[in-house]
């Protein structure tokens, strides 16, 4: 629950850890339960109301009451986003100071709020507590992930912790800067699959290590994808065929879902190894190839390594291969398995 020395009674809700959020919601609402009434919560969903009805709805509930003296009211995607919403704007922008002093108003926005909307900046302006939910970043990951075990009753060792973070993409975060400064990150993965994995590793291990997250967890870009890509540039057929199966015999669902996600994760790997390999060329080293695409040190450590054995025709053609591959998948009955046998064949040097 909200502290007293908070600014005043209406908060603002939003983020992209969507994880925490919603778990900070549930909290406010189970606590406010506890200590007043369940009956005294309200929520409703902004986004499926025409401009009339929110501000009668918002109206009708900050309205006093003689059934209860507190309120916690929680409205998910009910601020403006069209500067055309002008009677919403006026009536938002006026709600400082006139909502009850035992009432609490959470805005929950579940995107990014514009900017350029001359509401915005006034909004933000105005007294309000601003709460930004942000995925944890690099080793940040690493420690959310050692908090969370102990909250499922488990402890994770540090070795294994830094696996997990791997396998969930903490390495591969993209970033766009301005004047050096970093802009807008886009991490490769949420706090929902992080509890979901960890989860999984509580329940089978009280104490999990690294071993036991290789048995249970599987890399966001599997090792054996590396291999196969490194086996083609040194034309090892036979150890291609090998990382092939390693993947397959971990992959389940249906056969052709699973080659289009093969060929998909493929056609990504060579993708980022061509874009390295052109900056490479550019005689541009590996902070500043990091640096232009807004991507981790330790990922361009990795493909630095791969693309060295490529040449950029080699990786043009493979590209340009792996996306009829992919709509023969989606297009036809062709044998899946064939046609990337196909692949790994054309490529010996």
């Amino acid at each position: 629950m909200p502290k007293s020395q908070t600014k005043s009674n209406i908060y603002l809700f939003s983020g992209e850890d969507d994880f925490s959020l919603r778990r900070k919601i549930e909290l406010w609402k189970k606590e406010f339960a506890k200590k007043y009434s369940s009956q005294a919560i309200c929520f409703f969903d902004g986004s499926q109301m025409p401009e009339n009805e929110l501000i009668k709805q918002l109206q009708d509930q900050l309205a006093p009451s003689l059934f209860s003296t507190k309120k916690l009211i929680i409205i998910r995607d009910g601020l403006p986003s069209k500067a055309t919403q002008a009677a919403l704007i006026d009536f938002i922008l006026a709600l400082p100071g006139k909502v009850p002093q035992d009432f609490l108003l959470v805005f929950w926005q579940t995107q990014k709020l514009d900017g350029r909307l001359g509401f915005t900046k006034k909004f933000l302006a105005r007294d309000i507590n601003i709460n930004e939910f942000t995925l944890p970043h690099g080793l940040e990951l690493n420690g959310w992930i050692k908090a969370m075990a102990k909250n499922l009753s488990a402890e994770i060792t540090d070795q294994a912790a830094d696996l997990l973070a791997q396998f969930l993409g903490r390495d591969l975060f993209e970033e766009k800067k301005f004047g050096g400064r970093v802009v807008e990150r886009k991490e490769a993965f949420d706090l929902w699959q992080a509890y979901s994995e960890l989860n999984k590793l509580a329940t089978a291990q009280t104490v999990i290590d690294p071993q036991g997250v290789k048995n249970l967890i599987k890399p966001k870009i599997p090792d054996s994808v590396f291999s196969l890509s490194d086996n083609l540039a040194q034309g090892e057929q036979k150890q291609a065929y090998q990382s092939l199966e390693n993947y397959l015999e971990n992959a389940g669902g249906d056969e052709k879902l699973v080659f289009i996600k093969v060929v998909g994760l493929l056609a990504e790997q060579f993708r980022s190894l061509l874009l390295v390999r052109l900056l490479s060329d550019q005689k541009l080293d590996n902070a500043e190839i990091a640096e232009k695409l807004g991507w981790s040190t330790g990922r361009i450590f990795i493909l630095s390594k791969h693309a060295r054995n490529f040449s950029v025709a080699i990786l043009t053609n493979f590209l340009n291969q792996l996306l009829n591959i992919d709509y023969k998948l989606k297009s036809s009955d062709n044998n899946p398995r064939l046609l990337v046998d196909l692949f790994i064949a054309s490529t010996k040097t």
